[in-house]
């Protein structure tokens, strides 16, 4: 029976410490630690340094990061587009390069020209940019024959 209890005494003894050691700190001033008065550091922050005062839109505060998609190797920002509207009948589907388009989506209100806002290139000459849900698909607009697509460009 004193050994357990020796045992059970000495595993607490080293399990205090370090419990001790991991509570925050309560009284509101910065901790006494070094480094702890550098720029950015608390009690230098925006706000004072106390916690939920660091949002973006606050000085020296970055905002959060736009989503990204990707194209031919390269990371472009995503688009915040209007709500998407499918014809009545349709409803998502991934396209793959190849694949026939439905006419209803080579009328204008799907057209998208803002290709240089996105960043990506130019449609040749006969092609246009179409936008099918979040994702663009570049259009043969002679056969219909979708020749590239973009996925997720809008968000």
């Amino acid at each position: 029976m004193k050994r357990r209890d020796f045992l059970l005494g000495a595993g607490i003894s080293l399990l205090l410490p370090a419990s001790v050691l991991a509570q925050p700190n309560m009284n509101g001033r910065p901790d006494n630690r070094p480094g702890d008065n550098r720029p950015g550091g608390p009690g230098n922050r925006p706000g004072g340094g106390r916690p939920g005062n660091n949002r973006p839109g606050r000085p020296g505060m970055r905002p959060p990061p736009r989503p990204q998609f990707s194209w031919r190797g390269r990371s472009y920002y995503r688009m915040r587009g209007p709500a998407f509207r499918y014809p009545r009948g349709y409803g998502y589907q991934r396209w793959t390069i190849g694949a026939l388009l439905p006419g209803i989506f080579l009328g204008s209100t799907y057209y998208f020209d803002d290709w240089r806002g996105l960043g990506i290139d130019r449609p040749p000459r006969g092609r246009r940019w179409v936008r099918y849900g979040p994702d663009l698909v570049l259009v043969n607009m002679r056969t219909r024959r979708i020749e590239d697509v973009i996925p997720d460009v809008f968000y």
